[in-house]
């Protein structure tokens, strides 16, 4: 059993269920956010090992004047230092600016909603950890 911790923000029930359920039975822990403020907040008390991050957030987006997922990412770390570890973005958007603007902010990957299945998403997941940088000592 994985000690790594995802955290999970998405703001629609249904994706959170099905995400949380494919990757509780894949072995990780899993915290799920429903907005921008529940995914700061869960940063500071999880430090979760890994983010999937949901780009629209409709709910609760304004935090802090934030305008997207993206935008919420880079206050994080600026922000908060223990924001130290990968990102994967899950969006519905298929557009090509999306992967452009994903890769600027340094996220280790776009998976995009309704394509490929769930074993996509868990390689994506584990590569992602896989190459995170180790945390540095207390």
């Amino acid at each position: 059993m994985s000690s790594e911790h995802i955290l999970l923000v998405e703001d629609d029930a249904v994706v959170i269920h099905a995400l949380e359920l494919q990757l509780r039975n894949a072995g990780y822990k899993v915290v799920a956010a429903g907005n921008a403020a529940e995914a700061i907040r869960a940063t500071v008390t999880q430090q979760p090992d890994l983010m999937i991050l949901d780009l629209t957030l409709i709910d609760g987006i304004a935090v802090n004047g934030l305008r997207d997922g993206l935008s919420m990412l880079q206050w994080l770390h600026r922000t908060l230092p223990e924001a130290n570890f990968p990102v994967i973005v899950h969006t519905a958007d298929t557009s090509e600016s999306v992967d452009e603007r994903a890769q600027s902010y340094g996220v280790a990957g776009v998976f995009r909603k309704g394509e490929g299945d769930a074993k996509d998403l868990l390689k994506a997941v584990r590569k992602a950890l896989d190459q995170r940088k180790p945390r540095e000592a207390a």
